[in-house]
């Protein structure tokens, strides 16, 4: 019974070990594709920060967050809220000073969702590096286990005087 509880157990940290590698890998894929699809929209780190290079773009969580942040800033100078902005009234597709105001409102929730994206790209790779140590802690406990206590001890000769 020992036997079959001690394989079940290996073969239980081969597949945790194997689940967090693959939860690493795609954490990492998916993080370079958002770092990618960011590059693509060329929204330039020079229009939130003047001392970075012209052509520097947003293509991490915290860029993505500053950015946000930055945007917010700027939006509550059009106005405090949304409702102040329209005054009681429908919104007016012909006023520009709303018209910026609900673009920025616009990018300010999608570098947020970015931002947000990536933060879960890191707690995936957390619980990735954490699988690996448990499934790798399960197989080593699993081998002593059975190295110790399954096998059957070698008789040693009887010592006679």
């Amino acid at each position: 019974m020992r036997t079959i509880v001690t394989i079940v157990a290996v073969v239980l940290g081969v597949a945790v070990l194997g689940c967090g590698i693959a939860a690493i890998a795609l954490a990492h894929t998916n993080a370079a594709d958002l770092a990618d699809r960011l590059k693509q929209e060329k929204v330039s780190l020079r229009v939130f920060d003047e001392d970075a290079p012209e052509d520097s773009v947003i293509a991490n969580g915290s860029q993505a967050r500053a950015a946000a942040d930055i945007l917010n800033e700027h939006r509550k100078g059009i106005s405090p809220t949304y409702s102040d902005l329209l005054e009681g009234k429908r919104f007016d597709p012909t006023n520009p000073k709303q018209l910026t105001y609900m673009a920025g409102m616009t990018l300010e929730g999608q570098l947020n969702v970015a931002a947000l994206a990536f933060g879960l790209t890191t707690v995936l790779t957390f619980n990735g590096v954490v699988m690996i140590i448990i499934g790798f802690t399960l197989i080593v406990v699993s081998m002593a286990v059975w190295l110790y206590h399954v096998r059957p001890r070698k008789e040693t000769p009887a010592i006679t005087a």
